[in-house]
């Protein structure tokens, strides 16, 4: 008999990133889980991995050793290539698949021999993304990214982002604190001045990705698309949009079994814990064991072109952003208060009092105001596809 699971986690599934999922059940565990959709024209990741008990959080998920590879109803076979460095996760190259064929998934667990295959599918049409837009709302105070598009025949949706932005703590540091020290009970150190390229603590970049299920029908409309979609709302307080903000959106068809797999799932994560909610249903996927069909698989593999767009955001250009921070008052901190400040204080220095050369007197502030990595939790390193 099948029993019912509840799987929070599977809410952070996206339709281009993968993440390490570990869904938690009631009692027991090993229930194999894959995930992940066929993406014709582009790269395909699956991962596979098995559930964990709802009362051990501390327990690594088991990730079989086993062999991935796609088929096409004509024969043809993409071979999965594992991850080294994320075991559990598979890269299938069908970029350049027919997007004419049916596709299906194999998975063969090493570890026990049996063979998991997906239904076949067929390829769901890329719909037509107009375009991905804001709309700034001043009474909100909030900033709406939205979606306009064309559904091109099909009528199921999921998508998911991937986010990126630059930002910039309160003070720009041209001068650092050096430490000298030889001993924790002796602490010393001089101020420097810093290369403020090299050195550079004052410009981060931060990432972040989609971690809500997001589908929409157009079955019940009369026409095929959605305009002014408004799927991310952005408090206009929010460092993503204090300097350079870039989203990128991937829109992906679904079949209507897909679909209703997915609704089925939101609804488990979102009602979960209500007294007054219906219990967790079965989440019964498309995939089967071909040894034992009866044997619970979770994770359903829908096959499809998807479509992608991105979205660059200026503050210069919009003028929105309004920083939450308090009035920072600058505390001018003189050489024989430098060790206090930099040990005791967590304090940074950043400026000079008197016109460059002279650091007797400098301007400091608590570090988080100085340091872009303590300010936002980004980093320094620019992304490498970052314009």
């Amino acid at each position: 008999m099948m029993k019912k699971f509840l799987i929070f986690c599977l809410a952070l599934t996206a339709v281009s990133c993968i993440y390490p999922f570990t869904p938690e059940v009631k009692d027991g565990s090993g229930t194999l889980v894959i995930e992940g959709d066929i993406l014709i024209g582009n790269k395909t990741t699956i991962t596979v991995g098995q559930t964990v008990p709802i009362n051990s959080p501390n327990v690594e998920p088991l990730r079989p050793s086993g062999k991935v590879w796609v088929e096409n109803d004509a024969g043809e076979v993409f071979d999965g290539i594992e991850d080294p460095s994320n075991p559990g996760t598979y890269s299938v190259d069908t970029q350049a698949a027919d997007p004419g064929k049916n596709y299906r998934l194999h998975f063969l667990d090493r570890d026990n021999g049996k063979e998991y295959v997906s239904s076949w599918e067929r390829v769901c049409t890329a719909p037509e993304i107009d375009s991905l837009s804001y709309n700034l709302n001043y009474e909100k105070e909030t900033l709406f990214v939205a979606l306009s598009m064309h559904s091109k025949g099909e009528s199921f949706f999921k998508w998911s982002y991937v986010e990126d932005w630059r930002y910039r703590s309160l003070f720009s540091s041209m001068i650092k604190f050096v430490d000298t020290s030889t001993s924790s009970r002796h602490p010393s150190g001089h101020l420097e001045y810093r290369d403020y390229y090299k050195e550079n603590i004052y410009i981060c970049y931060k990432h972040d990705v989609s971690k809500k299920i997001m589908t929409f029908s157009t079955e019940k409309q009369t026409d095929d698309r959605f305009v002014d979609l408004e799927f991310l709302p952005i408090d206009q307080h929010d460092l993503r949009i204090q300097d350079r903000y870039r989203i990128v959106v991937d829109l992906e068809p679904l079949t209507k079994d897909a679909y209703l797999y997915w609704e089925n799932i939101k609804a488990n994560s979102e009602y979960n814990g209500n007294l007054f909610a219906p219990n967790p249903s079965e989440l019964v996927g498309n995939i089967r064991c071909v040894q034992e069909p009866d044997e619970l698989v979770m994770g359903y593999v829908n096959v499809a072109q998807i479509s992608r767009k991105q979205l660059i955001i200026d503050d210069i250009d919009i003028n929105f952003y309004k920083s939450a921070e308090p009035y920072f008052e600058p505390e001018e901190v003189r050489e024989n208060q430098w060790v206090e400040y930099y040990f005791n204080m967590q304090y940074l220095p950043y400026a000079t009092v008197f016109p460059p050369g002279d650091l007797t007197i400098t301007y400091w502030a608590p570090s988080r105001c100085v340091d872009c990595k303590e300010y936002g939790g980004g980093t320094y390193e620019k992304p490498d596809d970052w314009e």
